[in-house]
């Protein structure tokens, strides 16, 4: 519940939730199979009107083929697909961007976690973006000139033919766009929905497949805006603050709808997860009956398709970073009807990884954690047939774990991901480019220390602009040392290429003052 004095400063807030949870059926994007259109699709960006929950009033957003999340397109491995994006945005972007004077309200309460301005300006630049698009299609093995390079602008009335491939593991993926600078905003506004490759060996699986047992699950968060009274508003809000650089916004949209419902019938269903979240992590518990149900959940793949044996769920919880994919089955085979579950997220933000017990998840809420409800969706049982399914043990065969002699003589590359703090403008991510450096070096150097031992390296690139110096080979081993100096965990994906995570390890590290503001 929330009630507001003058303006929009919250006067009383707890943890109650302004929207009643679980009453909107959960939506089933419509299905492009490109089989059934000979490879040639058509997909609009357009402007429309969309309700995130039934209480609300209608938001304006963008979308492809006008729909919050747009269509899912299906296609089969080494059938290359066409599509024609087509730029019909109209009027500003629909979304109020707003940086809050502060981080928390006079009574402590963080602004993130609850609806309004809290004091602060609309972005005049936001509110000025008149719908420039390009798309990016996430984990496809794209040619560049379609891989919805930054900088490769539609602008309204224009379109482009995108020729892709398809030349890949059976996988989900997600289309959305890609604008330089502001692809936040234009995916908060809607423009995201999710791509499915098939293939033969997974067809072999006897994996659910298509309605009603395959659902694909599109989490993200959102914000709305406030009417005069206090009421939500409907129009969408991406609200920072000084203290925190991404918008973790309040409530969770599970494709387009706040916390929905799904009636299941007693079987396995398959779910395609993807948190296309912009900054928040979730790590999602399955409860019922004050208990937590992990063990009804079985993984069978990631974002690079299909794993090469089915894993559990770690204990406290699957963990989802923003455009992660899992591809989960969930046994609601012995449930009576009427049976309810509930998908809760304990995960604070920024998310550093810290545990939770997934026994706890009904009371994760954490205001200060920017957390304000642990909600995701519902699952409710209704009455059918019993049906059972056997989880084949053996899932992939075309990849195993690079041996040591694989290994040996591969590249190695180092990168680290630093948070800058500027004082003209907003904090943001950047990545550096590391190289090693010998001993007797005497310049400014980033030492890490990694299972006991050193390494010294210098910085030799750090913005968008500067020369290219990774050429990996076709067929060839690389190693990268990814190296997170922030406090965050953070997800990363590599264009044109999949791979695979050998280790993860806590590091020390020392860096003098200056070293990696520049990029030389």
């Amino acid at each position: 519940m929330i009630r507001t004095s003058a303006g929009d400063a919250p006067s009383d807030i707890r943890l109650g939730p302004p929207l009643l949870p679980f009453v909107d059926r959960l939506p089933v994007p419509r299905r492009l199979v490109a089989a059934e259109n000979e490879g040639r699709l058509v997909v609009r960006m357009r402007a429309a009107q969309h309700r995130f929950h039934r209480d609300m009033p209608e938001s304006t957003i963008w979308g492809y083929d006008g729909t919050v999340p747009g269509p899912t397109i299906e296609a089969e491995r080494g059938h290359p697909v066409t599509v024609e994006w087509h730029n019909e945005l109209i009027g500003p972007l629909p979304v109020v961007v707003t940086t809050a004077p502060g981080h928390a309200h006079a009574n402590g309460v963080p602004v993130q976690g609850v609806p309004g301005l809290s004091g602060g300006a609309p972005d005049l630049n936001a509110a000025a973006l008149s719908g420039h698009a390009v798309v990016h299609l996430h984990g496809g093995l794209t040619p560049a000139v379609y891989d919805g390079w930054a900088e490769n602008l539609l602008a309204p009335g224009q379109s482009a033919v995108f020729h892709y491939p398809t030349d890949q593991r059976a996988a989900l993926l997600w289309y959305h766009d890609h604008v330089m600078g502001v692809t936040r905003f234009d995916v908060y506004a809607g423009l995201a929905g999710m791509w499915i490759i098939r293939d033969k060996r997974e067809r072999e699986l006897g994996l659910p497949e298509g309605p009603p047992f395959e659902v694909p699950i599109l989490i993200q968060d959102r914000n709305f805006d406030l009417e005069e009274n206090g009421g939500l508003s409907g129009r969408l809000l991406h609200k920072t603050d000084p203290g925190v650089m991404e918008a973790f916004a309040p409530f969770t949209v599970v494709n387009g709808k706040v916390w929905p419902v799904l009636e299941v019938r007693p079987a396995v269903y398959r779910f395609r997860m993807l948190n296309g979240s912009n900054a928040r992590t979730y790590r999602l518990v399955l409860f019922k009956d004050g208990e937590p149900e992990l063990d009804r959940i079985t993984q069978i793949g990631t974002d690079h398709g299909l794993l090469r044996g089915p894993v559990h769920v770690p204990s406290d919880g699957l963990v989802l970073a923003s455009a992660e994919r899992a591809d989960v089955l969930v046994d609601f085979s012995d449930l009576e009807p009427g049976s309810e579950l509930t998908l809760l997220n304990t995960a604070k933000a920024p998310f550093d990884g810290s545990p939770f017990p997934a026994a706890n998840a009904e009371t994760a809420a954490d205001l200060d954690g920017l957390l304000a409800y642990p909600y995701v969706m519902r699952f409710r049982v209704v009455a059918g047939q019993a049906t059972r399914r056997t989880i084949p043990q053996v899932l992939a065969t075309d990849y195993g774990v690079p041996s040591s002699q694989d290994l040996g003589g591969a590249p190695r590359r180092a990168i680290a991901l630093v948070e800058r703090e500027l004082v003209s403008g907003p904090n943001m991510l950047t990545m550096r480019e590391l190289a090693p450096v010998a001993q007797d070096d005497h310049g400014p150097v980033v030492t890490v220390t990694n299972n006991g031992s050193a390494e010294r390296y210098r910085v030799v690139a750090a913005h968008f602009e500067d020369a290219t110096t990774f050429f990996p080979m076709l067929g060839q081993y690389e190693i990268w040392q990814l190296i997170n100096l922030t406090g965050d965990t953070h997800p990363i994906h590599l264009h044109l290429d999949p791979f695979q995570i050998l280790s993860r390890r806590p590091i020390r590290y020392e860096i003098p003052e200056g070293v990696l503001r520049t990029s030389r």
